[in-house]
């Protein structure tokens, strides 16, 4: 049975990532789209489609690059890793509240790229200090707290975002994560090692299967987080997307609510991989049911049903990766190389989606072969997962190459 981490010590350590979930809820999900549909009511499609890939890109180069440059400031010079998220987040702050202002399509998005290079630079960093200060027999469990804080974030951010105007809602996330970053200060400085332990049982092939899987499962969630909001409006016309976008979004947090923590503890008693294949399947068949029954009648169900997916994927998923870097002394760079998995699918998703969507004239059909191709995204990462060697149960790890050395 794994050790119980302080739940204080946890929620602290966990804290930033509240705000960081408000940013990513409110803005893409919806401010964005919304604003959007005011600077460019004649191509907003193809205009998110553009911000949306160049923030992926962002995203891509972004955290291998502040995660080295953060690895190095603690291994070699006696720094910490704080001096990057407090620089990464001031520049997230400021690109914010310029872009509350925007009023060209080309201005605002290149304030919303601003502030995606900000914030993923601040997240290279801040990711790596789990590692930094948690025992391995734990990382599953405070995975899990990481997972309940970022629902919070995430109801709060969809919250004011579903019923507030877009500049406002800029500019709260602004003030939210100014507020997450004075937390940062209040972390103690990390002093748990296994560098030598990790480098010696851990080979590429286990953090390679866990990239592919989470390529899969991030080029679902794109397909099918990307242009909700414009669901609701082409497909199920309600009268105010981005109140429907909330709401719907809403009951997927109460389905990973259910899941996050309590499947966060799990995989730090069994199998991580089962656990992380297991929830793919819920998210599989939540997306056909989209596609199938495009009706409010069934679609807080599904929600529910994906979000119960979601939450473990979110914990157990981050906790695998954790598990499968190969040298903890260079994990902030290797969890950002990780993190390509979530974002090369975000630059190519939206490219392909919004091709299909202007190719269908925004109708049911465009819709359905997005979400079809979410699902089977789903399956196929809970199918990859299980290649992953390694075990990860109870803190303690084997794999092949622990085989060999033994």
């Amino acid at each position: 049975m794994s050790a119980t981490y302080p739940l204080r010590a946890s929620a602290l350590l966990n804290a930033f990532w509240v705000p960081l979930a408000f940013q990513e809820a409110a803005l893409l999900a919806i401010a964005v789209p919304a604003r959007l549909l005011k600077l460019a009511p004649a191509s907003y499609t193809s205009a998110l489609a553009t911000i949306a890939s160049l923030c992926a890109v962002v995203s891509m180069i972004a955290p291998p690059i502040a995660g080295t440059i953060s690895d190095h400031l603690r291994r070699r010079r006696g720094g910490t890793r704080k001096t990057i998220i407090v620089a990464g987040a001031i520049l997230d702050i400021v690109c914010l509240v310029f872009a509350s202002r925007a009023t060209t399509t080309v201005a605002f998005g290149a304030l919303i790229v601003g502030s995606i290079l900000g914030v993923m630079t601040a997240i290279a960093a801040y990711q790596a200090l789990l590692p930094d200060t948690v025992p391995r027999a734990a990382w599953g469990e405070v995975s899990g707290m990481r997972g309940a804080a970022t629902l919070i974030g995430t109801v709060v951010g969809l919250g004011i975002a579903a019923v507030m105007s877009p500049p406002v809602t800029l500019v709260a996330t602004a003030i939210f994560v100014g507020l997450g970053t004075a937390t940062v200060y209040a972390i103690r400085p990390g002093t748990h090692h296994e560098e030598e332990e990790h480098a010696k049982v851990r080979d590429w092939h286990d953090f390679i299967v866990a990239f592919i899987a989470r390529l899969c499962v991030g080029f679902g969630l794109s397909l099918l987080m990307t242009f909700a909001l414009y669901f609701f409006r082409d497909v199920i016309h309600t009268a105010n997307p981005q109140a429907g976008t909330g709401l719907v979004a809403g009951c997927s947090i109460l389905g990973a609510i259910a899941s996050t923590v309590s499947l966060g503890k799990l995989s730090d008693r069994v199998d991580r991989k089962l656990v992380v294949a297991f929830c793919g399947v819920p998210m599989a068949l939540a997306a056909f049911g989209f596609a199938l029954v495009p009706s409010m009648h069934f679609i807080y169900v599904f929600a529910l049903l994906f979000g119960f997916g979601y939450g473990g994927v979110f914990s157990s998923a981050w906790a695998l990766a954790i598990d499968s870097v190969p040298q903890l002394r260079d994990v902030a760079r290797d969890l950002g190389i990780w993190g390509l998995a979530s974002n090369i699918p975000a630059v190519i998703a939206p490219v392909i989606g919004g091709w299909i969507l202007v190719r269908f004239g925004g109708t049911v059909v465009g819709y359905q072969i997005l979400f079809f191709g979410a699902a089977f995204a789903f399956a196929l990462g809970s199918v990859v997962v299980l290649a992953i060697r390694g075990t990860a149960t109870g803190g303690t790890l084997y794999g092949r190459t622990a085989e060999r050395q033994a």
